[in-house]
């Protein structure tokens, strides 16, 4: 299956080895992980790295992960990614981060639409899944502007840098057509 997309500005590329460099220096950035996760060691980035290179199917428990880029200068602008959870459900969660030089620009709100059209086309998704940390604000407006749902907010869910944070849990139903 071809995982190669596009949309008005952007081109989504499924990460490949050539990314290593991209990939780690995200997760290597304490600004773009502050509301993401605790930074991890080099060897559990390669890890999941390598794990995110293998082959996706809507079995997969891992992530399947594009390299979003600008359409006009072909420069990198960050990660965005889809999981199936609930495979019998057709559920699937999304996740992205984008680079501190390309937020603001209205690429994340185009990168989650596009890959949810790719989902529901492709795999006939019908519910996606978002979590994100309270204190998030960017993340939370790109989710609600894509038609996400706060569904429920979890107090002190997640462990980041040694400080409980409260978690944002978004939904979108895709109405199914006959």
């Amino acid at each position: 299956m071809k995982f190669d997309m596009e949309s008005k500005r952007l081109t989504f590329t499924k990460l490949n080895e050539r990314d290593w460099d991209l990939f780690r220096s995200i997760h290597t950035n304490p600004g773009l992980m502050q509301h993401i996760r605790t930074l991890r060691s080099e060897e559990a980035i390669r890890n999941a790295f390598e794990k995110e290179l293998d082959p996706w199917s809507l079995e997969s428990s891992h992530w399947l992960t594009w390299i979003i880029r600008e359409k006009t200068s072909s420069k990198q602008v960050g990660l965005i990614s889809i999981c199936s959870c609930k495979r019998a459900k057709r559920i699937a969660e999304v996740g992205f981060i984008l680079l501190e030089a390309y937020q603001g620009k209205g690429y994340a709100t185009e990168a989650v639409k596009c890959v949810i059209k790719f989902a529901v086309d492709a795999f006939s998704f019908e519910r996606f899944i978002a979590v994100c940390s309270e204190e998030h604000l960017a993340s939370r407006r790109v989710l609600e502007k894509v038609g996400m749902m706060l569904d429920e907010i979890v107090p002190e869910n997640t462990e980041i840098n040694g400080r409980l944070v409260n978690d944002c849990f978004y939904s979108l139903e895709i109405a199914v057509k006959n």
